[in-house]
């Protein structure tokens, strides 16, 4: 009996663990990644996935991966392609505009820098 009640805090402490990690709040160090976190969010909420959100787009899923996982240049970040993202997760433009220019996630959405 020792060695199962050992075995299963030990798979409790674990799944603790993970579970912490993964609700750790995400250092945004750009507003390039600030947007790919609100893109997720928006796809979370829709369901989508990443390859349908890169298919709604026409895009190769490689690019709509380095947007959602912030990696592409924000100089690549025209307004053209703000005004398609907006229209592929349903919100608007403005939305994404503000996050480029400088806005912080916070746990429920995203909030004007102070």
């Amino acid at each position: 009996m020792t060695k199962s009640y050992e075995q299963t805090k030990l798979a409790v402490l674990q799944a603790v663990k993970d579970r912490a990690e993964q609700t750790k709040p995400m250092r945004i160090r750009s507003s390039g990644q600030a947007l790919g976190v609100y893109l997720q969010k928006c796809l979370q909420s829709r369901q989508m996935s990443r390859v349908a959100f890169a298919q709604s787009l026409d895009m190769e899923t490689e690019l709509a991966d380095a947007i959602l996982d912030g990696v592409l240049p924000e100089s690549e970040l025209h307004s053209d392609l703000l005004a398609e993202l907006a229209e592929a997760v349903g919100c608007e433009f403005d939305q994404l505009a503000r996050i480029l220019k400088g806005a912080r996630v916070s746990s429920n959405g995203f909030a004007p820098l102070a």
